[in-house]
């Protein structure tokens, strides 16, 4: 390739000069002594800047070799396979645009079932986001809530676990389990579409044909566990796949967002030949280790006890598990509480945890509950329909199996083999969309518990500073409890939405 080389600014000006030298006729004896010396000291000049130009044009020949390198290196580069670009302005990051994510891939029961993993981000605060892969019997794949189109999730799915994409299930509202459904979608054209009732778009509504790039295949209502209905809710059949997966529409009241009245609901499923419940918001388990894709980094951050104090990095002596795992604690309750309890502002721009902190961890961790936004904000909007969904799952999907054990020989010699059958109770895998799952081996008495604050509400009580200063005013102003000075921050959910920004606000290089 041929390289042109660029001439300096000082060679242009002299080449301008030398030409603009013209000898007169009529010059003096002395114009023609002083032109002399003008000329020898243009000829000086010009060869002092075509030397000038001659080694910028070494020095372009040497460096050009290695920037062409460079540049062919970085065209023939792999593309990430962790990139991708959100096409729709959501809470959590990248809010819009180009990001990335890890994916990883969990096999829940072997050949039938998986989940993949990435992690949902608010500024420095990070949670585990999931998505559920289920082979129908006809071998296809049925896949619940896609996650961020990384060509890394893609090959997961289509590689590492294989089989065509037949069924994607959009599960609730919420649009962290929505966003990307349009993305699998176009991955996957054969695709049907299935969503739960109740979707809606803020701040305008939007068509779902432009929302997920097709008309969905229809609109998901309660199937009986042992007749599939003729037609779903909206008319339509109802899918193919409901002689495998069960489905249960939880029913969690309305609010008034952007000015209009919309209603709260999720699909829930069970896959009966593996016993596998699969749900995105409406029971969690909080780990009392760090997931694995957390990053150190932010988990450092966190984990301060001061956010005036130094950062520890990665690897330095201040990075030990303990500084971790405390980041790990302190991320769950700004993500459950947004102002917890022991954050306590010392001066501005600066807050401190004060101790007790991890008590307030212990009480919400290492069981199955209704998380705090959950249970106080959406909840409790329709508690009866959330006891009734309760009920039904318990009575339905925990039902006790029958099981058969064979006796050999009989009580006597020579007697016959004979079968006896019993009845035990029944244990599920609860695989929800956020915080620890798989969580195995659950038992009816697990899963009712967590929803035993519907009779009572004093029953399982949340810490009360940890939700007076973050949450609860939340909860006063969906509510219509707030005071006239409040009425300016919104109404319904409004302030909801606009409360998770400030999250991010109270850490130096959060983001």
């Amino acid at each position: 390739a041929r390289i042109a080389t660029p001439r300096s600014a000082s060679s242009v000006r002299d080449e301008r000069r030398a030409r603009s030298i013209r000898p007169s006729a009529t010059a003096s004896a002395s114009d023609g002594k002083d032109k002399e010396d003008d000329a020898r000291t243009e000829s000086s000049t010009s060869s002092v800047s075509r030397r000038r130009a001659l080694l910028g044009a070494a020095s372009l020949a040497t460096l050009a070799p290695a920037s062409i390198a460079l540049a062919d290196e970085a065209a023939m580069a792999p593309p990430n396979p962790r990139a991708y670009f959100q096409r729709y302005p959501t809470l959590f990051a990248p809010f819009y645009g180009d990001d990335e994510r890890a994916t990883m891939l969990k096999t829940v029961v072997p050949n039938r079932v998986w989940c993949l993993e990435q992690n949902l981000a608010v500024g420095p605060l990070e949670t585990p986001l999931r998505c559920v892969v289920i082979r129908l019997n006809d071998d296809s794949l049925w896949v619940h809530a896609p996650l961020a189109p990384t060509e890394e999730f893609f090959l997961l799915i289509e590689r590492d676990i294989g089989g065509p994409v037949s069924h994607v299930v959009v599960p609730t509202y919420a649009l962290e389990h929505k966003v990307f459904a349009r993305d699998a979608l176009d991955r996957w054209p054969t695709a049907d579409l299935w969503i739960a009732p109740g979707q809606f778009t803020f701040p305008v509504e939007v068509a779902a044909e432009r929302i997920y790039g097709r008309t969905p295949a229809g609109v998901l209502g309660d199937v009986a566990s042992d007749v599939a209905s003729d037609v779903a809710s909206d008319g339509r059949g109802v899918p193919p796949w409901t002689d495998e997966i069960d489905v249960k529409i939880l029913n969690s009241g309305s609010f008034r967002l952007g000015g209009r009245d919309v209603g709260l609901r999720e699909a829930t499923f069970f896959h009966r030949p593996t016993r596998v419940m699969v749900v995105t918001d409406c029971i969690a388990l909080i780990p009392d280790r760090i997931p694995p894709l957390i990053d150190p980094e932010k988990l450092l951050l966190v984990g301060k006890r001061s956010t005036a104090d130094p950062t520890p990095a990665v690897g330095s002596p201040g990075d030990t598990p303990e500084a971790r795992l405390a980041g790990w604690k302190k991320m769950t309750l700004l993500i459950n509480y947004f102002f917890p309890e022991h954050e306590e502002p010392t001066s501005p721009g600066v807050v401190e945890w004060t101790d007790g902190w991890e008590d307030n961890f212990a009480a919400i961790s290492g069981r199955l509950f209704v998380p705090p936004v959950v249970r106080s904000l959406l909840y409790a909007q329709d508690p009866a329909g959330v006891r009734a969904w309760a009920d039904s799952v318990a009575e339905d999907w925990f039902a006790p199996v029958r099981s058969s054990t064979v006796r050999v020989g009989g009580e006597e010699v020579g007697g016959e083999d004979t079968e006896v059958a019993s009845i035990v109770p029944a244990v599920l895998t609860i695989v929800p969309a956020h915080w620890d799952g798989p969580v195995e081996n659950v038992r009816v008495e697990e899963f009712l518990n967590a929803y035993r604050w519907l009779d009572d509400p004093t029953s399982d009580p949340f810490p009360e500073a940890d939700m007076a200063r973050g949450l609860q005013p939340v909860i006063d102003a969906v509510f219509g409890t707030k005071t006239k000075a409040d009425e300016s921050q919104g109404s319904g959910l409004d302030l909801f939405f606009s409360s998770f920004p400030t999250l991010a606000s109270r850490f130096k290089g959060g983001e």
